[in-house]
């Protein structure tokens, strides 16, 4: 069943759209039972929104929500790049229109009605090398042993906020700590990470950026406000790292100011390097 075959995986949400009410009654109760979570829309404009908010891993599209012939799938295929689309349609396609349907980017054509258990089989092998390439992209932003951004994912997400930062008007700040002992062992800074991981704010992006290195970006926070963010942060991480001490250092962009996240995370690093920074 795929609920085995996708064991190693989130619950996968699928998208079904369909104006045939029975039919995608029949497999919703289908997939549900063999693993899925099921989303169900009956309009092109409703299957757009969901499409683009809620990111399903595969849709499953009747070729009447939207007719004639496959622009929706089209329209899909641009906004959920590599994500499996199954076409469905009330009669049993010829060739033409399943390379049709192949060009228009869908995975494939199929007839109704459909065997419910094998499509959820055939869905379920559509899906796996997708929610496999999900799960090494994540893991290419993360740090494995903390689960926070590792070098690459923090500096993606800053850049965002920092995007975020400019076209709203806020403050950025960015936050860089060290242990005070420059020989700690890996035991210890991988303590620290997962202290950070448990203090952090969930509006902050929060990353290892070295092997003893942690950064925090903070938005719509000034240097007063950063500067409070560090004395909780170390006083919070000292006590669920057992007493370990920490330097850092911070810098802060003004509301008005366009500033690069790298620019605030080279000032922060300079300010941490300072003779009586904390």
């Amino acid at each position: 069943m795929p609920n085995q075959i996708l064991h190693h995986h989130p619950v996968p949400l699928i998208l079904h759209a369909s104006q045939d009410t029975r039919q995608a009654g029949k497999l919703a109760t289908a997939l549900t039972s063999a693993g899925f979570r099921v989303v169900r829309t009956h309009t092109e404009h409703d299957t757009l929104e969901v499409a683009q908010r809620q990111r399903p891993h595969a849709i499953v599209l009747d070729v009447d929500v939207a007719p004639p012939g496959y622009g929706l799938c089209r329209t899909l295929r641009a906004v959920s790049l590599g994500t499996p689309i199954v076409l469905t349609c009330d009669r049993q396609p010829t060739h033409d229109a399943g390379i049709e349907a192949l060009r228009a980017g869908a995975w494939g054509l199929r007839g109704t009605p459909i065997d419910t258990q094998e499509f959820a089989l055939r869905l379920a092998a559509y899906m796996e090398p997708k929610l496999e390439l999900d799960r090494l992209s994540e893991e290419c932003l993360v740090d494995r042993v903390s689960g926070l951004y590792n070098h690459l994912g923090v500096t993606r997400r800053a850049d965002e906020l920092a995007a975020l930062a400019t076209r709203h008007g806020l403050a950025l700040a960015c936050m860089v700590f060290r242990p005070a002992d420059e020989r700690a062992s890996r035991a210890t800074t991988d303590l620290l990470a997962h202290t950070f991981r448990s203090v952090g704010r969930a509006s902050d992006a929060v990353g290892r950026t070295g092997r003893a290195e942690f950064a925090v970006f903070a938005p719509a926070s000034n240097s007063w406000a950063a500067g409070r963010l560090v004395h909780r942060l170390i006083d919070r991480a000292s006590g669920y790292g057992k007493g370990i001490s920490m330097r850092s250092g911070y810098s802060a962009s003004s509301p008005a100011q366009k500033i690069s996240s790298l620019t605030l995370l080279t000032r922060a690093r300079s300010a941490l390097e300072a003779p009586g920074s904390p």
